[in-house]
C-alpha cells in the first residue's frame, strides 16, 4: 500500500475516533444536565459540598458544621434555584428532608425518587450512570443510601460511595470509581518514577507515597480551617477540640469502658483498647523478635537496626536515624520545657526527667497520666 493512502487510513481514523468521542460526551453532558434539572425541578433534594470536615453550600461560600443547619440555609436562601453546570461529574444530594414539588408526597430516598418521578411521566436518562451521590445527611450519623452500611465520618461513607458508582474504571487495575476526578488521584498511585520532596529532598516512589510523607513529616500546610473564626489546625482532631473548648460546638465523644480516657472518633477508641487493655502484639522485629501494637511503631523500631543516622543537629552536630528524634533533641538547644510536675511545678525538657523526678519526689503522688 502506498505510503500516502496509508497515513489517510491512519487519519481517518483518528478523526472518526475523535468524532465519536465527541459525540458520546457530548450526549453524557446532555442527559447529565437533563437529569440534574428533574431532579432540582421536581423535588427538595439538593446538592452540597464537602471539605476539610465542613458542608458547604453549593450555591454560596457559606460553610456549616452541622448539616441540618446547611440544609435550613440552602431551603431558606436557595429554594427553587437552577444554576449552570461548571463539572459533568455526580452532585452530592442531601435526601435527608425530601417531598415531590408536585404532589407533596415524602420522598425516602434516591431509588424512591427515580421510582416516583415516573409517576409524573419524568424518566432519569442512565446510560452514562448514575447522576447524582445520594446522601442524608444527620449529625453524627453516616449511613450508606445504598447497602446500609455505616461509618464514623462523612468521608469514610464519601469514599465507600466508589463500590457502588462505578462510573470511572482504572486501566491499570480495573478499580472503579464515582468521579474522573477520584480515577485521576487513584492512577496516581500506579507511578512508579521518582517523586522528591521539595523541603528536604527524600526521594519517594509513588505520588501517594509523597502526599503521606509531607502530612506526617512536614505538616506544612494547616488544612483544617475553623468555620466559625476562620483559624486553622494542621489536623481534624485540633480543630474539633477548638470547636468545642472557644466556641463551645458539642462533638461527639467516645469514652473507654477501662479508663478515664474519652476519644473523638470510636475507631481510636477501639485502637487504644486493643493496644493498650488487651495488650495485643501482633507486629514482630524480624531481628530482635521484640512485637508491637502496629506496623508503624514496628517501621520505627526497625530504623534503630539499618537506619542510616541522616538528621543533624545544626548546633551541636549530633545526628539521629529519625526526625523525630532530632526534634525531641532541639528542645534541649531551646530550653523548651515543656514537661511540667504536677505536683510541685518544676518543668523538665523531657518527659522521662518528669517520670523520673516524680518517682524519686512524689512517689505517693504519682499521676497516671504522665506514665
Amino acid at each position: 500500500m502506498d505510503i500516502s493512502v496509508e497515513r489517510n487510513t491512519y487519519m481517518s481514523v483518528i478523526k472518526a475516533d475523535g468524532i465519536k468521542r465527541r459525540t458520546e460526551g457530548n450526549d453524557r453532558r446532555a442527559a447529565f444536565r437533563k437529569n440534574i434539572t428533574i431532579i432540582m425541578s421536581s423535588c427538595t433534594a439538593y446538592p452540597f459540598k464537602y471539605g476539610k470536615g465542613s458542608y458547604l453550600c453549593f450555591f454560596c461560600k457559606n460553610t456549616f458544621l452541622e448539616p441540618e443547619k446547611l440544609r435550613e440555609h440552602t431551603q431558606k436562601d436557595h429554594s427553587g434555584l437552577m444554576f449552570q453546570l461548571k463539572k459533568y461529574e455526580p452532585l452530592k444530594m442531601d435526601f435527608a428532608i425530601t417531598y415531590c414539588k408536585l404532589c407533596g408526597i415524602n420522598i425516602n430516598n434516591y431509588v424512591s425518587l427515580k421510582s416516583h418521578l415516573r409517576e409524573h411521566g419524568k424518566v432519569l436518562d442512565c446510560a452514562y450512570g448514575e447522576s447524582i451521590l445520594p446522601y442524608k445527611l444527620i449529625k453524627d450519623e453516616h449511613c450508606c443510601q445504598v447497602c446500609g452500611k455505616r461509618y464514623e465520618t462523612f468521608l469514610s461513607l464519601h469514599k465507600h460511595m466508589n463500590t457502588h458508582y462505578e462510573h470511572f474504571i482504572c486501566e491499570t487495575c480495573g478499580k472503579g470509581f464515582a468521579t474522573a476526578q477520584r480515577m485521576l488521584n487513584h492512577s496516581r498511585t500506579h507511578e512508579r518514577r521518582d517523586f522528591p520532596c521539595k523541603h528536604c529532598g527524600k526521594t519517594l516512589e509513588s505520588y501517594a507515597s509523597l502526599y503521606t510523607h509531607i502530612v506526617k513529616v512536614h505538616r506544612l500546610n494547616k488544612r483544617y480551617k475553623c468555620p466559625i473564626c476562620d483559624e486553622k489546625f494542621s489536623a481534624y482532631k485540633y480543630r474539633m477540640k477548638h470547636l468545642n473548648t472557644v466556641h463551645g460546638e458539642k462533638t461527639a465523644s467516645f469514652p473507654c469502658p477501662s479508663c478515664p480516657k474519652v476519644f473523638d472518633l470510636c475507631s481510636r477508641r477501639t485502637a487504644h483498647i486493643r493496644s493498650l487493655h488487651l495488650q495485643e502484639r501482633n507486629h514482630a522485629c524480624s531481628v530482635c523478635g521484640m512485637k508491637f501494637f502496629s506496623n508503624y511503631e514496628l517501621q520505627e523500631h526497625s530504623v534503630k537496626h539499618v537506619g542510616a543516622r541522616i538528621y543533624q543537629c545544626d548546633v551541636c552536630k549530633k545526628s539521629y536515624a529519625r526526625l523525630k528524634t532530632l526534634r525531641e533533641h532541639m528542645r534541649i538547644h531551646n530550653n523548651d520545657r515543656r514537661f511540667v510536675c504536677p505536683v510541685c511545678g518544676q518543668s523538665f525538657i523531657q518527659k522521662c526527667s518528669l517520670k523520673k523526678h516524680i518517682t524519686v519526689h512524689h512517689p505517693m503522688q504519682i499521676k497516671s497520666d504522665v506514665f
